[in-house]
Protein backbone atom coordinates (compact mmCIF):
# COMPACT_ATOMS: atom_id res chain seq x y z
CA UNK A 1 0.00 0.00 0.00
CA UNK A 2 1.30 3.46 -0.89
CA UNK A 3 2.53 5.60 1.95
CA UNK A 4 0.37 8.58 2.92
CA UNK A 5 2.16 11.49 4.61
CA UNK A 6 0.68 13.05 7.76
CA UNK A 7 -1.98 15.71 7.35
CA UNK A 8 -1.14 19.38 7.25
CA UNK A 9 -2.71 19.83 10.71
CA UNK A 10 -0.47 17.14 12.19
CA UNK A 11 2.59 18.58 10.46
CA UNK A 12 1.89 22.10 11.78
CA UNK A 13 1.20 20.78 15.29
CA UNK A 14 4.68 19.20 15.32
CA UNK A 15 6.56 21.82 13.29
CA UNK A 16 4.95 25.11 14.25
CA UNK A 17 7.48 27.14 12.25
CA UNK A 18 5.43 26.21 9.17
CA UNK A 19 2.04 27.39 10.45
CA UNK A 20 1.68 29.80 7.50
CA UNK A 21 2.30 27.19 4.79
CA UNK A 22 -0.37 27.18 2.10
CA UNK A 23 -2.43 24.09 1.39
CA UNK A 24 -0.97 23.84 -2.11
CA UNK A 25 2.65 24.10 -0.96
CA UNK A 26 2.10 21.53 1.79
CA UNK A 27 0.32 19.14 -0.59
CA UNK A 28 3.10 19.37 -3.17
CA UNK A 29 6.11 19.02 -0.86
CA UNK A 30 4.56 16.40 1.42
CA UNK A 31 3.68 14.32 -1.66
CA UNK A 32 7.33 14.49 -2.73
CA UNK A 33 8.40 13.44 0.76
CA UNK A 34 5.88 10.60 0.61
CA UNK A 35 7.42 9.29 -2.61
CA UNK A 36 10.79 9.10 -0.90
CA UNK A 37 9.47 7.49 2.28
CA UNK A 38 7.19 4.98 0.50
CA UNK A 39 9.86 2.47 -0.61
CA UNK A 40 11.57 2.78 2.79
CA UNK A 41 8.44 2.47 4.91
CA UNK A 42 9.25 -1.01 6.21
CA UNK A 43 12.78 0.04 7.16
CA UNK A 44 11.70 3.30 8.81
CA UNK A 45 8.91 1.59 10.74
CA UNK A 46 7.33 3.91 13.29
CA UNK A 47 9.63 6.74 12.18
CA UNK A 48 8.13 6.89 8.67
CA UNK A 49 5.86 9.81 9.59
CA UNK A 50 8.72 11.67 11.27
CA UNK A 51 10.91 11.15 8.21
CA UNK A 52 8.14 12.44 5.93
CA UNK A 53 7.61 15.50 8.11
CA UNK A 54 11.34 16.23 8.27
CA UNK A 55 11.60 15.89 4.50
CA UNK A 56 8.61 18.19 4.05
CA UNK A 57 10.18 20.71 6.43
CA UNK A 58 13.44 20.43 4.51
CA UNK A 59 11.77 21.12 1.16
CA UNK A 60 9.69 23.99 2.54
CA UNK A 61 12.74 25.57 4.16
CA UNK A 62 14.65 25.40 0.87
CA UNK A 63 11.74 27.28 -0.69
CA UNK A 64 11.93 29.98 1.98
CA UNK A 65 8.67 28.92 3.63
CA UNK A 66 8.41 29.04 7.41
CA UNK A 67 9.65 31.22 10.19
CA UNK A 68 13.19 31.13 11.43
CA UNK A 69 16.63 32.03 10.18
CA UNK A 70 17.01 29.07 7.82
CA UNK A 71 13.82 29.79 5.89
CA UNK A 72 14.50 33.53 5.81
CA UNK A 73 18.01 32.95 4.48
CA UNK A 74 16.73 30.58 1.80
CA UNK A 75 14.05 33.10 0.80
CA UNK A 76 16.79 35.69 0.31
CA UNK A 77 19.01 33.28 -1.60
CA UNK A 78 21.65 33.13 1.12
CA UNK A 79 21.27 29.60 2.44
CA UNK A 80 24.90 28.73 1.66
CA UNK A 81 26.36 31.43 3.89
CA UNK A 82 29.66 31.15 5.71
CA UNK A 83 29.22 34.13 8.01
CA UNK A 84 26.54 36.81 8.26
CA UNK A 85 26.32 39.53 10.87
CA UNK A 86 23.36 41.86 11.27
CA UNK A 87 23.19 44.00 14.39
CA UNK A 88 23.58 41.73 17.39
CA UNK A 89 22.87 38.54 15.43
CA UNK A 90 25.81 36.69 13.96
CA UNK A 91 25.36 33.50 11.94
CA UNK A 92 28.06 31.23 10.63
CA UNK A 93 27.76 28.01 8.73
CA UNK A 94 30.52 25.52 9.54
CA UNK A 95 33.09 24.21 7.11
CA UNK A 96 31.96 21.80 4.44
CA UNK A 97 33.10 18.76 6.42
CA UNK A 98 31.12 19.71 9.50
CA UNK A 99 28.05 21.25 7.87
CA UNK A 100 26.82 18.17 6.13
CA UNK A 101 28.38 18.61 2.70
CA UNK A 102 28.61 14.82 2.43
CA UNK A 103 24.82 14.76 2.82
CA UNK A 104 24.29 16.45 -0.51
CA UNK A 105 21.04 18.42 -0.67
CA UNK A 106 20.05 17.21 2.79
CA UNK A 107 22.96 19.03 4.40
CA UNK A 108 21.47 22.40 3.44
CA UNK A 109 18.89 22.52 6.27
CA UNK A 110 18.63 21.30 9.84
CA UNK A 111 15.60 19.21 8.84
CA UNK A 112 17.58 17.52 6.09
CA UNK A 113 20.47 16.87 8.45
CA UNK A 114 18.07 15.16 10.86
CA UNK A 115 16.41 12.96 8.24
CA UNK A 116 19.55 12.02 6.32
CA UNK A 117 20.81 9.40 8.82
CA UNK A 118 17.34 7.82 8.88
CA UNK A 119 17.24 7.51 5.10
CA UNK A 120 20.86 6.45 4.81
CA UNK A 121 20.29 3.59 7.26
CA UNK A 122 17.62 2.24 4.91
CA UNK A 123 19.72 2.31 1.77
CA UNK A 124 23.21 1.73 3.13
CA UNK A 125 24.98 -1.49 2.46
CA UNK A 126 27.85 -2.93 0.54
CA UNK A 127 28.15 -1.85 -3.05
CA UNK A 128 29.36 -4.64 -5.29
CA UNK A 129 30.84 -3.82 -8.66
CA UNK A 130 32.58 -5.84 -11.32
CA UNK A 131 36.23 -5.08 -11.83
CA UNK A 132 36.65 -6.65 -15.24
CA UNK A 133 39.88 -8.07 -16.52
CA UNK A 134 43.13 -6.89 -15.05
CA UNK A 135 45.35 -5.52 -17.81
CA UNK A 136 48.70 -7.23 -17.78
CA UNK A 137 47.35 -10.06 -15.66
CA UNK A 138 47.74 -13.68 -16.53
CA UNK A 139 44.34 -13.88 -18.19
CA UNK A 140 42.61 -15.31 -15.14
CA UNK A 141 39.86 -13.19 -13.59
CA UNK A 142 39.49 -15.27 -10.44
CA UNK A 143 35.84 -16.18 -10.87
CA UNK A 144 34.91 -17.37 -14.32
CA UNK A 145 38.11 -19.10 -15.19
CA UNK A 146 40.62 -18.17 -17.87
CA UNK A 147 39.64 -15.33 -20.19
CA UNK A 148 39.71 -15.96 -23.93
CA UNK A 149 42.85 -14.60 -25.53
CA UNK A 150 42.49 -11.19 -27.18
CA UNK A 151 39.20 -10.17 -25.54
CA UNK A 152 40.41 -7.30 -23.37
Amino acid sequence: MAYTPPTKATFIAIFQAFSAVTDEAYAFWSARAGRIVDPMQDCLGEDADLAAMLLTGHYLTLQGVGIGAEAEMAAQGASGFKRIKSGTIELERGDAASSGADMGEYGATSYGQQVYPMLKACVAGPRVTGTGAVIGGCGFNGFAGPLPYGRF
